[in-house]
């Protein structure tokens, strides 16, 4: 029998995730971008760039929960200038000092097994020994299927409101206050030897030098 186990995930993972999830680019678009149908071949060309532009900067962009060679759960993760769409939102800017938490999500079949704190507890330690204090996330109060993760399901693993709003409220996971999270230091210890660095890496919240090279990425194919 197969044993579950947490890992970074990279831009060589979006194929692993759930449809539409690989594709969706959603947060990756800004307001403009979006006007083009979900399954556009640019929308998957865009959330590739997203991914290899943010594995290039932390060497992740998320974390991925894995049984055997399926993906039971993932969550992604950026820093706040390579969100486009978040200056779409009336509750942000987020601060300098976060990672920016844009989707997470439990296979149907493996909910209520804690995966999803898992998932945020190891995002949480991948960041905790940068110049970061903070996990944010702009979640969503409508029902039903969105690209946005839910603000129940962040309330429920740690996070809190810190802008309120009727649909769209932006929500803080503190990660000074370290008794939230006993496991952090494990977490930390677990991820980073998995986790390649990229070359000349620099603090996640530094935003001066907005000019990086991003080493070349394989073509991506339209699906």
């Amino acid at each position: 029998m197969g044993s579950r186990r947490l890992r970074p995930m990279t831009a060589d993972d979006l194929d692993l995730l759930p449809e539409p999830c690989g594709r969706c680019a959603f947060w990756e678009s800004s307001a403009a971008d979006l006007a083009a149908p979900p399954d556009h071949p640019e929308r998957a060309a865009r959330k590739a760039e997203w991914a290899y532009e943010v594995t290039a900067h932390w060497g992740y962009c998320g974390v991925l929960a894995v049984h055997e060679d399926e993906v039971v759960g993932f969550l992604t993760m950026a820093p706040a200038r390579l969100v486009r769409r978040l200056p779409a939102f009336s509750t942000t800017p987020v601060g300098p000092d976060v990672a920016v938490v844009l989707s997470a999500q439990v296979v149907e079949g493996w909910r209520g097994k804690g995966i999803g704190r898992q998932l945020v507890s190891s995002a949480a330690g991948l960041v905790a020994r940068r110049d970061l204090r903070a996990l944010e996330a702009v979640g969503t109060r409508r029902e039903g299927p969105s690209c946005m993760v839910p603000v129940g399901w962040l309330e429920s693993v740690g996070f809190e409101v810190v802008r309120e709003h009727p649909v769209t409220p932006r929500l803080r996971m503190d990660l000074q206050t370290t008794q939230r999270w006993p496991g952090l230091g494990a977490a930390w210890n677990r991820l980073t030897g998995l986790v390649t660095p990229p070359v000349a890496p620099q603090p996640a919240s530094y935003a001066g030098r907005e000019a990086e090279v991003v080493p070349p990425r394989p073509s991506v194919q339209a699906g």
